[in-house]
């Protein structure tokens, strides 16, 4: 978009406007780039010409979250030349931006000499302070959420506790009983190694209501965290209609073993419910060291993610179609890829599958070793 056929010069005679385009900068950004940081002067009227500009506020932890965007035909930055105010948000660029910086002198020159621009500058305000507005509102519901379920989840966890390890030992007793059986041997370990997976899962899900996710870092061989994974679930690995296809290296890397597995019990699992009984249905898991990370890969042949929650796929209490589902899942499993400072991603299409992908980094920087 050239910077005179922009929106914002709609209702302003074409003398005028020629004289700011003449006065403004054209500014050119890649994929990730900072326009502005939060806190800074608020000196330039900032119209988007091409690409999406994301605007982000800085959490106590010191990560971005995203609160909103804005696409080639609006502006921004509008308020703090009015009020002198620095910058509310910082705002980076998605793909390639193309921004044209109207100056603020500039800019009270031009409104001064035609009004046209007025009544948008207002309804973009307004427009501002109601997306304002519901982001808070939408945030203190999601605060009371998860106060809620970390509440409930310490209270399961107690509750839990004793049937836990009666099962535990009642597994135990059976294993001494029949220490000759191989059969009864493996089912008793299994037994007690689900018993372990709940109590993580509800441990999890408590750090995760309180906005941690504690790591306790061992080393981890690649094989062998798929090998258990199977082991516990086998009963999806024998399903009629369901391929699962493995294709994992011997490697080794930094992490924590069971929240790995949990990841990859959501990921699977979720891929795992949404074939259902459907013939030919394929999951294949592939893993291995590349470089510096190790990499794995889920892809499945299914109908895709529904596109109502792709967008918003790893927020919590997002889900769809699912009866019993919280809509916790996803959410917990990308905090565990980030707490290893890993990246998790998807690609999915329609009747087509879904492929995950996660990366994590062969070493954990200032990790807490096991005791």
């Amino acid at each position: 978009m050239q910077l005179n056929d922009h929106p914002f010069f709609r209702n302003s005679d074409q003398e005028s406007v020629m004289q700011l385009v003449d006065q403004a900068d054209v500014d050119h950004y890649q994929d990730g780039d900072v326009i502005f940081l939060e806190g800074s002067p608020s000196d330039s009227l900032c119209l988007v010409l091409d690409g999406i500009v994301a605007f982000a506020a800085e959490t106590p932890d010191k990560q971005r979250r995203i609160i909103s965007t804005t696409k080639p035909g609006n502006f921004f930055g509008e308020i703090g030349i009015f009020t002198g105010a620095p910058r509310s948000l910082s705002a980076i660029a998605q793909g390639e931006v193309s921004i044209a910086k109207v100056y603020r002198e500039d800019l009270l020159t031009f409104i001064k000499r035609t009004p046209g621009p007025i009544e948008q500058i207002l309804g973009s305000i307004v427009n501002h302070l109601h997306q304002t507005t519901r982001h808070y509102l939408d945030d203190m519901l999601q605060q009371e959420k998860m106060s809620l379920v970390g509440t409930m989840v310490n209270s399961i966890i107690h509750d839990f506790k004793n049937p836990f390890t009666l099962i535990g030992l009642g597994a135990q007793m059976l294993q001494t009983r029949h220490s000759e059986d191989p059969k009864t041997i493996k089912i008793c370990n299994n037994i007690a190694a689900q018993v372990d997976r709940m109590v993580e899962m509800a441990n999890e899900l408590s750090e995760f209501s309180r906005g941690e996710q504690k790591l306790i870092i061992d080393r981890v061989n690649l094989r062998n965290l798929i090998d258990v994974f199977k082991d516990l679930n086998e009963p999806s690995f024998a399903k009629e209609n369901l391929t699962i296809e493995l294709d994992v290296s011997d490697a080794e890397f930094e992490g924590e073993k069971n929240k790995l597995l949990r990841v990859l019990q959501n990921i699977v699992g979720n891929a795992v419910d949404a074939l259902g009984e459907t013939p030919d249905s394929n999951i294949t898991i592939k893993a291995a060291n590349e470089g510096d990370h190790i990499r794995i890969v889920i892809a499945d042949n299914g109908n895709g993610i529904p596109e109502q929650i792709r967008n918003n796929f790893w927020t919590p209490f997002i889900t769809y179609g699912k009866s019993r589902g919280t809509g916790l899942g996803s959410a917990i499993a990308k905090s565990i890829v980030e707490a290893h400072h890993g990246e998790i991603d998807f690609v999915t299409e329609t009747g087509v599958g879904t492929t995950f992908t996660i990366r994590l980094p062969l070493v954990q920087p200032h990790a807490q070793q096991p005791s």
